[in-house]
């Protein structure tokens, strides 16, 4: 069923591309080790709404220098961060409804529970301390983003998933806009602020540079020695991304484009690559036409295009009321607990040599 579902959305059968996918259906330790099998995911990203993208450094937006112009960009942690927890709340809400059928494939009957943050110890008074769980260290988002060892934790586990960061096909001149806005006082909840001296009153206003509506972003993901059910389960997260950058209450509104898939030996392009071959143009459906003809002309391996994957995802991996189909996701927790296993068989199994005095 999932190789039929592989062949409804990318127009291929599956056996004209197995070998760029680890086979995760049983646990086998060789799937350890980088075998050369790179899914290329070539990204589009158009703003619907104004962006506040921002990172370290308190800049309210983030800028690449490219050639004599500043470019807006999106760093890919950032994208990452938006991605994972995407990913997260579709593992949420299934687990919701198919918690026996989930903690089967675990092995376990505790609750499962996996977020983006450190694992801490919280204390209250008197009350018994009380664990607020991070990353989990199991599920498919874990196994194959990757985890930092946790205690009492032997290995950490690097992201099978890299990226580069999105670039605008616009600069900086075209492509942002500065804003003015009132500041609230979180007291009075009014745009007059208190002040001590003899009563007074005064207002505050705050400016932010934005990203325009309309401005779109190139770049690239590559997925490396994946499952294919956990390849499904991602392209499924990736598809359903709405909003990123900060103040999505107010902003952040996007509309992801997948007009390309390379599975090679190794990584095809770079989001400056594809920069180079689009730069300047404002039309996101000329953007689609380019790149997939510039990637026709590089080709290594398999090469899938469309005007947008990113609609028959939509259509084929979810259900009328937006529930990703239940086997892939049963599938791709098995190919994350096969994985695990696969890399505990791994290091016990250099454990033993060394004992043996083996090298």
């Amino acid at each position: 069923m999932t190789e039929s579902l592989f062949k409804s959305i990318f127009g291929i059968d599956f056996s004209q591309v197995k070998e760029f996918f680890s086979d995760l259906s049983k646990v086998d330790s060789l799937n350890v080790v980088p075998r050369g099998r790179v899914i290329n995911v070539y990204v589009v990203v158009r703003a619907e709404n104004e962006l506040l993208i921002r990172h370290e450094g308190g800049e309210d937006i983030s800028l690449a220098t490219i050639g004599n112009e500043k470019y807006p960009i999106i760093l890919y942690d950032k994208f990452q961060s938006v991605f994972r927890r995407k990913e997260l709340e579709l593992l949420r809400s299934h687990y919701d409804q198919h918690k026996a059928e989930v903690n089967k494939v675990r092995g376990k009957e505790d609750e499962w529970k996996c977020g983006l943050r450190p694992n801490v110890v919280i204390k209250s008074g008197e009350a018994k301390a009380e664990l607020i769980t991070g990353l989990c260290g199991e599920c498919p988002d874990c196994m194959t983003f990757g985890f930092a060892v946790r205690e009492g934790g032997e290995y950490n586990v690097k992201s099978r998933i890299e990226g580069d960061l999105l670039i605008a096909t616009t600069p900086e001149q075209k492509s942002v806009v500065i804003r003015t806005f009132n500041a609230v006082d979180d007291v009075t909840k009014t745009t007059f602020i208190s002040t001590d001296e003899e009563g007074g009153r005064t207002g505050a206003l705050f400016r932010l540079s934005l990203v325009k509506e309309g401005t779109v972003f190139v770049g690239k993901i590559a997925m490396k020695d994946i499952g294919l059910n956990d390849f499904l389960l991602k392209m499924a997260a990736l598809s359903t991304i709405t909003r990123i950058g900060g103040k999505t209450t107010q902003f952040g509104t996007v509309k992801v484009y997948i007009p390309a898939i390379m599975f090679s030996r190794y990584e095809i392009s770079s989001s400056y690559d594809m920069l180079m071959k689009v730069k300047g143009e404002t039309d996101v459906d000329k953007v689609i036409a380019t790149l997939n003809t510039e990637l026709d002309k590089m080709k290594r391996g398999v090469l899938r295009t469309s005007n947008n994957f990113a609609e028959v995802i939509r259509k084929e991996l979810f259900d009328d009321k937006g529930n990703v189909r239940s086997d892939i996701v049963l599938n791709a927790w098995n190919e994350a607990k096969n994985f695990r296993d696969s890399i505990e068989k791994y290091t016990k199994g250099d454990k033993k040599e060394k004992k043996g005095g083996k090298e």
